[in-house]
């Protein structure tokens, strides 16, 4: 059960070590109705972010007073964090591919489940047999996690992203900066159906896939934080997007390796295997996730 915390009311002043901080936030994610099973992970990526202490650092500073300057920046955090805004934004990151993924409130925040996307792509582009450059599109580049991510495993790799929002934009810009792939990234604000450069080995898009009233029911954090037209479907059943994005990646594909990945919803991997046929793309299939669940379309032209 959740109950309405006092923001101004937070405070680790009283907090007598590390330790005693980390039990605090504990309770206070607790009292705001956060899942049980997540609290404690939170909890200490708090303290890592605030200490700058790694876990085994940790271990062995758990009684040490919490630096005056820590106790503010963590304050900060909770006062956030209590309104359920998502905890990336709060700390200004998220994990991706091992790399921490700068986001801000606009900017979608990186799921381990699309890490299958990313990971399907990379493998198939660097087993295509081509020894030249490779060209990706990203359509909704988001973060540019799985642009960077690319990037930074396959050298003679050029994407071009695109995506509607600025916010978008401009945190793909910074992660790119951070893993030192700029050079190779060229991104454009657009909306894909607009877009008319073609010749690429490979588009790749996690696209809004979830139905309107699933989206109303989902937990604050992605309700009302997250950028809705990242996360809702287009169209009565939540694939509209899949229609448009396989009539537009057909012909923009390098033949004849060319290929089309993208992500979808719980039960959405057969409907989006029979848009890809209808629109002409062959050696389509699924993919499974870590937890065997169908989270990735792949389709080719040939």
């Amino acid at each position: 059960m959740s109950s309405e915390i006092e923001t101004d009311s937070i405070s680790f002043a009283d907090c007598r070590s590390i330790k005693e901080a980390r039990e605090k936030i504990v309770k206070t994610l607790k009292d705001v109705g956060i899942e049980r099973v997540e609290v404690r992970r939170e909890a200490d990526l708090i303290i890592e972010h605030v200490t700058r202490l790694n876990a085994a650092e940790r271990e062995l500073k758990w009684d040490d007073l919490l630096e005056s300057t820590a106790c503010e920046e963590l304050e900060g955090i909770l006062r956030r964090r209590v309104k359920r805004e998502p905890l990336q934004y709060c700390l200004g990151y998220g994990w991706f591919m091992g790399m921490r993924i700068a986001v801000q409130p606009g900017v979608f925040i990186p799921r381990t489940d699309t890490e299958t996307l990313c990971d399907l792509v990379t493998k198939r582009l660097m087993h295509m047999g081509i020894s030249g450059e490779l060209r990706v599109l990203e359509v909704g580049v988001g973060s540019g996690c799985i642009s960077v991510a690319m990037l930074r495993e396959i050298p003679r790799l050029q994407v071009v992203g695109v995506d509607v929002s600025q916010e978008a934009l401009d945190a793909t810009r910074l992660n790119a900066r951070t893993y030192d792939v700029s050079s190779r990234l060229t991104l454009s604000k657009c909306d894909f159906r607009e877009f008319t450069l073609s010749g690429f080995h490979a588009i790749v898009s996690n696209p809004p896939y979830i139905p309107k009233p699933i989206f109303d029911s989902l937990e604050p954090e992605v309700r009302d934080f997250e950028p809705s037209q990242a996360l809702i479907g287009w169209g009565e059943d939540g694939l509209d997007f899949y229609r448009q994005f396989a009539k537009f990646a057909l012909p923009k594909l390098f033949p004849p390796h060319g290929f089309a990945a993208v992500e979808v919803g719980d039960g959405q991997a057969e409907p989006v295997m029979k848009i890809m046929r209808s629109a002409g793309m062959n050696k389509v299939e699924s993919v499974e996730d870590v937890n065997g669940l169908p989270r990735v379309v792949v389709a080719g032209i040939a």
